[in-house]
């Protein structure tokens, strides 16, 4: 029992070791499940970022339903949430739309974004809609192009781009 307990320690010990090296793990649908590492370099269109979810109405349902990990960020009601992974898409400057047929970036249809009536099982989720509204400064969209459930920009719409902790690249997926 002595050496399951130190094993233990050691277990956790060496990921959180990795953790602060820039290992990040992906339990959610939105992007494959797996291992990420931190890339140290300014976000451009594209890449996969992590991101501390505003404390908006939307993210709260979100979060209460679980399609959110609950965290230490943006705590409200005593709870707050755990950092997010998507794609960095709409950029300060463009022209979006969110509408009944997906995200539209530039004029350039996003695939599997198409918004959902309801989550898989029946509960209707917030609709978000956007027609060629053109990105301030500080304001991103953060989507999944990845799988047509995911609970992205489509149902929480725009958020600031200072919400960007870093950029991460896929290591080990599945």
């Amino acid at each position: 029992l002595k050496y399951a307990y130190i094993l233990l320690i050691g277990a956790f010990a060496a990921l959180y070791l990795a953790y602060l090296c820039g290992m990040r793990i992906n339990r959610t649908h939105s992007l494959p499940k797996g291992i990420y590492w931190v890339v140290h370099k300014t976000p451009e269109r594209g890449d996969i970022v992590s991101f501390w979810p505003q404390d908006t109405p939307a993210l709260r349902l979100g979060r209460e339903r679980g399609y959110i990990i609950p965290g230490i960020y943006n705590k409200s009601e005593g709870v707050g949430y755990g950092l997010l992974l998507k794609r960095y898409l709409g950029l300060p400057g463009d022209i979006v739309s969110i509408t009944d047929n997906g995200i539209i970036v530039n004029g350039v249809a996003i695939p599997n974004t198409k918004p959902l009536d309801t989550d898989n099982v029946g509960d209707p989720l917030p609709r978000i809609r956007l027609d060629n509204y053109r990105l301030q400064e500080h304001e991103t969209l953060f989507v999944s192009d990845n799988l047509p459930r995911s609970f992205d920009a489509r149902y929480f719409g725009v958020q600031e781009t200072c919400q960007i902790v870093e950029v991460v690249r896929p290591v080990l997926v599945w």
